[in-house]
């Protein structure tokens, strides 16, 4: 396979918007596109908590007449809670969404029928059947190798997760589901001084660290089954990594014949799981040449501070970086009230080396600075 040569990000050349909304400690990303006739297309990703309907998502929605493809990349509360709120709103009747993918939630044994008995997941379902939304719609299994046109010109490559994680999901369920429950029960971070992550080193030596995640792919069930998409659009290019593993990121690229001679390059790389350190290696950023990466979180929760340190210096100093490119790292959260939860995570001296910069409170892409007007 040939690399795609990179598509120039600039305002002007780019009528694709992408809202990456403040979603607390989660996810939702609604992404209006159009295919290569013009016709728009609109993809929503995740939902956040809860509140993130009430208070960011459901203004966005308020002109919207169809979704095309709704995507709920997995059951954790902080991407499927303000799908729940959706769906309980009157707006959910009001625009037709044409496509679900949620098999990540593992909401229904397909083969068997067989219901999976947890609260959550099952909420949505039944939303799903008292809506009367077509099963067809909603069936499908998503995993890794697919390649989907959906529009002329909008393709959605399928890279996590594997089939195997999906079969491993629906044998492990039982177990799973309480790891889930607890998730549920994770409260937003309220007082307390977090320790700073500054003491973990300068950013150049804390990328040589060795990477191991916490938990295996098997023992982190829950995330391995995170869906991630390269989406290949008329004018730009996506890499939408939800809450996915990267050693499964960096098995499909090599797949789909990119290596560290080679590296997909895209326009927006969405970090997984809002820059943990268990889901970003050097190994798969060495696998990935762009210029934009975008953080999706507020500080994290009561058990996850987020986002870590080291997947800052896995961005900026992994080892087929391209030093002569300057590297944005975007936050949807202003990065003094994410430092609040997180911990201090980047001094001034930090932009000093690497040819890299942030800026932070950014919800909405093409990015363009309102002094230079220069993206």
């Amino acid at each position: 396979m040939k690399n795609m040569a990179p598509i120039k990000s600039t305002s002007s050349s780019i009528k694709t918007q992408i809202k990456v909304l403040k979603a607390y400690h989660g996810d939702c990303i609604l992404i209006k596109t159009f295919d290569s006739e013009g016709n728009p297309y609109n993809v929503l990703v995740d939902g956040g908590p809860s509140n993130t309907f009430k208070y960011f998502l459901k203004k966005e929605l308020i002109d919207i007449a169809i979704i095309h493809l709704l995507i709920l990349t997995h059951i954790d509360s902080d991407h499927i809670g303000g799908l729940i709120r959706f769906l309980k709103n009157s707006l959910f009747d009001k625009i037709k969404v044409e496509k679900y993918w949620i098999n990540g939630a593992n909401l229904l044994r397909i083969s068997t029928g067989e219901k999976i008995s947890y609260n959550q997941g099952i909420t949505l379902e039944e939303l799903l059947l008292k809506k009367n939304v077509p099963m067809e719609r909603w069936k499908d299994q998503v995993y890794s190798g697919a390649v989907l046109e959906l529009n002329e010109g909008i393709n959605f490559k399928v890279l996590s997760p594997t089939k195997e994680i999906l079969d491993s999901l629906y044998k492990k369920w039982p177990e799973v589901s309480k790891e889930i429950e607890k998730e549920y029960k994770k409260v937003d971070i309220s007082s307390g001084d977090p320790p700073s992550q500054l003491s973990k080193g300068e950013l150049s030596k804390l990328a040589d660290v060795p990477f191991k995640a916490s938990k295996s792919i098997k023992g982190d069930l829950a995330n391995s089954s995170s869906i991630a998409l390269l989406l290949e659009l008329t004018d730009c290019s996506i890499l939408l990594l939800g809450d996915s593993r990267a050693e499964v990121i960096e098995q499909a690229l090599r797949d789909l014949e990119y290596d560290e001679d080679n590296p997909l390059q895209v326009d927006y790389v969405k970090v997984s799981h809002h820059g943990s350190k268990n889901n970003t290696s050097c190994e798969l950023m060495n696998l990935i040449d762009s210029q934009n990466f975008i953080i999706s979180t507020n500080g994290g929760s009561s058990h996850h501070r987020l986002p870590d340190r080291e997947v800052i210096a896995r961005i900026i100093f992994h080892s087929k970086r391209d030093q002569d490119k300057k590297r944005t790292i975007f936050f949807n959260y202003p990065l003094d009230d994410i430092q609040v939860k997180s911990g201090e995570l980047i001094e001034d001296a930090d932009t000093s080396k690497g040819n890299w910069g942030y800026e932070d409170s950014v919800t909405s892409f093409p990015y363009v600075k309102a002094k230079t007007n220069e993206y």
